[in-house]
């Protein structure tokens, strides 16, 4: 009796992460992508007026805050 090592391959998913396979681009974590956002690229985008505007905005509200609270201490 003759013992043969035959190979078989396995139908598991590869966990390897060069695999382009397992990827899906659908799937996102909760990562923070708005204008100003430190991705690590060195690159951000411009903010868009709307964003100017919601900026501005939470300053003011921001420095009418504090004024009260500095009014009432």
């Amino acid at each position: 009796m003759s013992d043969k090592i035959t190979s078989s391959t396995s139908s598991a998913p590869s966990n390897n992460p060069s695999s382009s396979s397992n990827i899906n681009p659908q799937q996102t974590s909760n990562v923070p992508t708005g204008a100003g956002v430190n991705t690590g690229a060195g690159v951000t985008r411009p903010k868009t007026e709307a964003e100017k505007e919601a900026d501005r905005k939470y300053e003011e509200a921001m420095e009418e805050e504090y004024a009260k609270r500095e009014g009432g201490a």
